[in-house]
């Protein structure tokens, strides 16, 4: 960037300044006085292009307002060409500031006003990048040299890691930093928060396999009640069967009774006839036979001897007779076997039920289930004499069912708390996998980082290299060759070798005027290597009071190899109280305590 011109009004202490057809090569002198308003210019440079200065804070503008104005204005034009590059393209830019904080800008190219590069504070500065690679930091490191000491250019400025090609690395790896911290925190926070909830699995107070004893109490529990239950029901069927075989086991006893009755008197009858035949028919000679036969004819006179084979005929009739009723005995004998089953069952039943409760049998508990297992206890008897055991299976039933309850209301308690503890469990793992993740990723971001390290480190000492190279160039030259190396350490660090003593030597070693020529060395080593590295056009200098303090032999060896220094760098605004005499200089601009209005052409 060359500048051409500049129009200023109320900017700092002028109330009008128009520099015009400024040369685009060699030293623009401006001197004056202190308070002449020879920094202005400088500053009014600055502002023009970038809307602000090294002098006033970013949040003071009003104070490049000229006292007592509402507001300033300045326009600056310039060209932006490479040294090889034929001709001038122009650029202009606007910038006017009132007092109200109202802040307007323009880019543009001076034959086409009306259709601007750019408009707005912001895009004009992107377009100001665009068009020149240089920021306001850079510039200020690099090419403007404001009224203050020379000294050791700051390691850690933007603008020279910019030309060290290290700022974009170390962005990056400030940024990688801030990530490895980020995730460090809140790897401690998903940290706390996992304790957090270990503390609350902890409050649950979880008990090892107490649901699954739980389950098994319960499943014990189902188990005894449907054995009870089924027990009651056989028992309450057994009953019911007793009460329903009652009648018929009392009339099959009937029975069996007047069978027996019969099946007597029919054997009888068949024995006393039978026998008095065989006697009568069979035994004539018997002494018994004339006995019996007189015992007849003078008791039944209507029984002959006739009769008598007769009597066979009445002897199988009642023996057939007896066996019939021998017969139906033996049939209601096995209806009342079978019949009296039912009472043996509910009788053996009621002996178990007084064992499983553990109950002494007396005497009349024992007589009372011996008549049932005979079948001999019915109606309001037996409903006494079952009344317990039934009053048993009912408070049995009770007592099961309350305890499932309760053992169920306890399991789904319980398992509310596994589950509860289990969610908790699958935070504090998908907690832990968050940690385990951030941690990778900062190891990766650690290597990442170490590797940005190290090609910093390289691109440092390649940069200091090639810095030492610009000043092997320029040193010479202004110390008439008594100092030509300069050892440049990774702080920049200056060290510088002396003819003489063939050795290096600290910069407190040799004179004041020598250091300060040293380090006006390094500087423009470092604007030749901003151009040469980024900005790669022409660019001007702006150098206020370089020379404070060189005597005059300094000032004008330094004067008189300016201009020589490097193509890259044509332009050079050097400011300053007084000139030697015996130096001319391309454009020369004198500046006045009380004159507010400057017009240089």
């Amino acid at each position: 960037m060359i500048i051409h011109s500049i129009r200023a009004k109320n900017v700092l202490k002028y109330e009008q300044l128009d520099l015009l057809d400024l040369p685009k090569q060699g030293i623009i002198a401006i001197s004056g006085f202190n308070e002449s308003g020879k920094s202005t210019i400088g500053e009014t440079i600055c502002f023009a292009l970038f809307g602000r200065t090294f002098s006033v804070a970013e949040d003071d503008l009003d104070k490049i307002i000229r006292w007592g104005e509402s507001g300033c204005s300045v326009t600056i034009q310039f060209s932006n060409n490479k040294a090889d590059e034929p001709g001038d393209e122009l650029y202009a830019l606007t910038r006017m500031l009132d007092c109200d904080g109202n802040h307007s800008a323009k880019l543009y190219k001076v034959y086409n006003e009306d259709n601007p590069i750019a408009r707005g504070i912001e895009r004009v500065e992107e377009a100001l990048f665009d068009l020149t690679s240089i920021e306001f930091e850079e510039f200020i490191e690099s090419f403007y040299l404001a009224q203050r000491e020379i000294t050791t250019p700051h390691p850690h400025s933007y603008a020279l890691k910019t030309m060290a090609g290290i700022a974009t690395m170390e962005h990056c790896d400030n940024s990688i930093h801030n990530d490895i911290q980020g995730d460090i925190e809140a790897a401690e926070e998903l940290l706390n928060r996992a304790n957090q909830i270990e503390e609350e699995i902890e409050d649950i107070d979880l008990e090892n396999g107490h649901l699954d004893s739980l389950s098994s109490q319960h499943d014990e529990a189902l188990s005894a009640k449907s054995q009870a239950d089924e027990a009651q029901a056989n028992y309450q069927s057994t009953l019911e069967e007793y009460n329903d075989t009652a009648p018929n086991l009392s009339r099959y006893l009937s029975k069996k009774s007047r069978a027996s009755f019969w099946r007597f008197i029919y054997f009888m009858l068949a024995a006393g006839t039978l026998a008095l035949w065989w006697l009568m028919t069979k035994m004539p000679d018997a002494a018994i036979h004339q006995q019996v036969s007189e015992f007849i004819s003078s008791n039944m006179p209507q029984i002959s001897a006739q009769h008598f084979p007769y009597l066979l005929y009445v002897g199988a009739g009642a023996t057939f007779l007896f066996f019939v009723f021998w017969a139906a005995k033996i049939s209601h004998k096995g209806n009342i076997d079978r019949l009296s089953q039912s009472g043996i069952e509910l009788a053996e039943k009621m002996r178990k039920l007084d064992t499983q409760r553990n109950l002494t049998i007396n005497e009349e508990r024992s007589l009372q289930i011996n008549l049932v297992a005979r079948s001999q206890v019915g109606g309001k008897q037996l409903s006494n004499v079952t009344e317990p055991d039934l009053s048993f299976f009912s408070q049995q039933q009770q007592q099961q069912a309350e305890q499932i309850s309760q053992l169920s209301a306890a399991i789904a308690v319980e398992r509310e708390r596994v589950n509860r503890a289990a969610e908790l469990q699958e935070k504090i793992d998908a907690l832990q996998g968050q940690i385990d993740d951030k941690e990778s990723r900062n190891q990766l971001r650690e290597l990442a980082s170490e590797l940005l390290t190290g090609a910093t480190r390289h691109l440092s000492k390649r940069f200091n290299h090639i810095i030492r190279e610009h000043v092997g160039k320029t040193l010479p030259l202004f110390t008439e060759n008594r100092y030509e190396h300069l050892q440049i350490d990774e702080d920049l660090t200056v060290r510088v070798f002396s003819n003489e003593k063939h050795d290096f030597m600290d910069l407190d070693e040799i004179s004041s005027g020598t250091q300060r020529q040293i380090m006006l060395a390094v500087r423009l080593a470092l604007s030749q290597e901003m151009v040469s590295r980024k900005v790669q056009t022409q660019q001007f200098l702006i150098l206020d009071e370089p020379f404070a303090f060189f005597d005059k032999e300094r000032t004008e060896r330094s004067l008189s190899v300016l201009p020589e220094l490097s193509d890259d760098l044509p332009q050079i605004w050097i400011i300053a109280q007084s000139f030697p005499e015996t130096i001319n200089f391309e454009h020369s601009i004198y500046c006045e305590r009380d004159v507010t209005t400057k017009t240089s052409e």
